[in-house]
Parts: C-alpha cells; structure tokens; sequence
C-alpha cells in the first residue's frame, strides 16, 4: 500500500491536518513502528520494502548513504508552523507528484528549492519552486 509516514515528532495537530489532506496517512509510533526508535537502527531498516515516504524534520535522515529505491526520506526544513502547508505543496511538486517518482529520493524541502539524490545516479539535484 502506498503510504505516507510522519516522524514521530510531527505534533498531534499537524498529524491530523495532514491526515484530512492526504490519504494514507500514519505515524511513527502509532500507527506504524515503535515510539522511540532510533532513526538508524529501527527506522530506515523497517523502511525497507515499505514503498513509504517518510515525512520528518530531522535533518539526520538527509543522507546520501540512506538511498535505497524502496522508499523516500523527506526532511524539511521550514518554520514549523508551515509543516503541513509544505508537505502538500511538496507533493504537488512536478518531480514528486507521483508515488513512482518520489521512490529512491531522499529530499530536503527549503522555502527557496528543493535539494535531492535519486538511486537512479546518486548524484544531488535541485529544482526550483
């Protein structure tokens, strides 16, 4: 099932903003994994296979060393109380619009650009708003 995940520090009110706006929609802790896992060890082993994108602001999750084509890391960085309104306009995003295009990308959403790697050639692109 395609499916979204919220890192587990996405408060509660973003989690249910977000989850009215997108489908499929979980959380961390909740709805998916454990509370508390570590971002390494638990979270990008359990990622695999999963055909998720990850949702989070926690810059330690955009790393090139992460890429794998099973799923896509997106770490924000934006003012927090425009979250939510980020995670939709990313989705909108030509080059993520789709489930097929996001798998294998690991992503750095900033109000200026959008930073990412792609398993297709591992190497950084950046595409405009």
């Amino acid at each position: 099932m395609k499916r979204h995940i919220l890192d587990e520090q996405v408060c509660a009110t973003h989690t249910k903003e977000i989850q009215q706006r997108i489908s499929s929609v979980v959380k961390l802790g909740i709805d998916w994994g454990a509370s508390g896992w570590d971002d390494i060890e638990q979270v990008i082993p359990h990622l695999h296979g999963s055909k998720a994108t990850f949702h989070t602001l926690d810059e330690d999750f955009f790393k090139r060393r992460f890429l794998h084509p099973d799923y896509c890391l997106v770490y924000y960085d934006v003012p927090y109380n425009e979250f939510v309104d980020w995670v939709v306009k990313w989705l909108h995003h030509p080059r993520f619009n789709t489930h097929a295009k996001r798998m294998g990308t690991i992503v750095k959403v900033l109000p200026i650009h959008i930073t990412y790697w792609d398993v297709a050639d591992w190497q950084i692109h950046e595409v405009q708003w």
